[in-house]
């Protein structure tokens, strides 16, 4: 509700693959997207995220020398203009140019938030995990010990998602979100997708919701969007449209439904 009321501002510097379901992703649940990412035109850009109250979203998917430039950037000009951002370190552990690209991002300037899955988490944390190349092959629980370690050393909030979602925040408190479905497995950068939504709830948080909280909340809402899209559809294209569709009509209506949730503040 916060979300649509504020209309916050995302800029996306998201991966090629994810740009087309981010973008609508975002428009669902009420933000606003831009997809800014030309060196060029952050030096503009990032002030009036942060000048309008949005937030940035920083997806290493696609990973080059310029996107490295970009990423190097945008991140200075968050920690000038205090512009809240969060980071998906996807397939962190998989190349070493994923890891220590995500580790020198936050070393720059620490995010929000951080999410990603257990394999990523870890590997941020310096364990040995074992991703494939962007999907995990560790349970999310796995790494709770490795994103309590992270929260504290960055001081920010880091999610591992999975059948379960953690939230674990700066102070170590845990909470977790149990909703979600493995249709979103099957779509491509429906992950991509939730860290953006995460910026866009960041972003629009009333007054006395942690970051933590926001992020909690995220999760939950897209986890119950994807519970319902996936009732009933035939496989995955099916899914991501009821998905899109759900991520817009389920925030619009009211009932007496409660969250799967435990939130520790």
């Amino acid at each position: 509700e916060a979300t649509r009321t504020k209309g916050p501002l995302v800029q996306c510097l998201t991966n090629f693959v994810s740009m087309d379901i981010v973008a609508n992703g975002l428009l669902a649940v009420g933000a606003s997207p831009a997809m800014v990412h030309a060196t060029d035109e952050l030096s503009d850009a990032v002030p009036i995220v942060g000048a309008t109250g949005g937030a940035v979203s920083i997806n290493i998917g696609t990973l080059d020398e310029r996107w490295i430039q970009s990423f190097e950037a945008t991140v200075a000009l968050c920690k000038t203009h205090q512009v809240p951002w969060v980071l998906d370190p996807v397939a962190a552990g998989f190349t070493t140019l994923r890891t220590s690209t995500a580790v020198r991002l936050m070393e720059l300037h620490a995010p929000a938030v951080v999410r990603g899955n257990a394999s990523e988490i870890l590997a941020l944390a310096g364990a040995t995990s074992g991703g494939k190349g962007v999907d995990s092959t560790d349970a999310s629980d796995a790494a709770i010990a490795a994103a309590t370690l992270l929260a504290e050393r960055f001081g920010c909030v880091v999610c591992v998602s999975g059948a379960t979602d953690y939230v674990v925040a700066p102070g170590g408190a845990v909470s977790a979100c149990h909703h979600g479905h493995e249709m979103l497995t099957k779509v491509t950068a429906a992950g991509c997708l939730v860290s953006s939504v995460i910026a866009a709830f960041v972003a629009a948080r009333p007054e006395g919701c942690s970051v933590s909280e926001a992020t909690l909340w995220s999760m939950c809402y897209f986890g119950r969007c994807a519970e319902e899209a996936a009732a009933g559809c035939e496989g995955p294209g099916t899914f991501r449209v009821r998905f899109l569709d759900k991520l817009f009509s389920v925030g619009s209506r009211r009932d007496d439904v409660p969250l799967r949730a435990e939130f520790k503040p």
